[in-house]
């Protein structure tokens, strides 16, 4: 078991045009949800007025796969995001974007990992049009 800090946001402008959520998700690697321990959690200062932001310390079997969901809707109604994967030892394994209802994995050390970002995108619901991997 080892220790990981992610960050779980919610929050939203006082007009109601911009909104922040950021959550994460710890997989296995045939994408079962895994448990997970908190440890410790600490309110931070959330990026828009209302709403709440905490840093909250995860213990997390050796094997897990921590991805971070960072999701922005602007002013025009269109959402971006970000996601970022994790080992259990908060080692960085990949980056994708999601940008125009696409998912662009940018940064990873092997292509599968799209295989558990479509997993994911899929429970949650989350509309895309299309995968991809960006050659680097």
């Amino acid at each position: 078991m080892t220790y990981v800090e992610v960050i779980d946001e919610k929050s939203r402008s006082r007009s109601g045009l911009h909104h922040r959520r950021v959550l994460f998700k710890v997989l296995s690697t045939k994408c079962e949800e895994l448990k997970y321990e908190v440890v410790s959690a600490a309110e931070v200062k959330p990026t828009y007025a209302i709403g709440y932001a905490k840093k909250v310390k995860i213990r997390v079997p050796d094997d897990a796969i921590i991805m971070q969901l960072d999701f922005r809707k602007n002013i025009k109604g269109h959402i971006l995001g970000d996601i970022l994967i994790y080992d259990a030892y908060g080692r960085k394994l990949g980056r994708a974007v999601y940008r125009k209802l696409k998912v662009r994995l940018v940064e990873y050390i092997a292509p599968n990992l799209l295989e558990l970002i479509k997993c994911v995108f899929h429970k949650l619901k989350l509309p895309v049009k299309r995968y991809g991997v960006i050659k680097h």
